[in-house]
């Protein structure tokens, strides 16, 4: 699902009425790459890049670095 999208761009290009209201999208289909999920590195940098076989890399931070509970 994807909630960061240009709805107004959207609206226009499908041709959808303003009176509805897009709240997320749904990608669906195959991928045309591979992509691995790694974590960050200590630089914090969370770019992705590829390497020489075509396999993008993606770097993720850990869910302890982005949930935070208080009880």
């Amino acid at each position: 699902m994807i909630g960061m999208i240009n709805r107004s761009a959207l609206h226009k290009a499908l041709g959808i009425p303003s009176r509805y209201d897009i709240l997320l999208v749904l990608a669906l289909g195959k991928p045309r790459e591979e992509a691995i999920i790694e974590t960050v590195g200590q630089d914090g940098n969370t770019s992705g890049w590829w390497d020489d076989e075509g396999v993008r890399h993606v770097p993720k931070r850990p869910l302890d670095d982005i949930i935070v509970a208080y009880y």
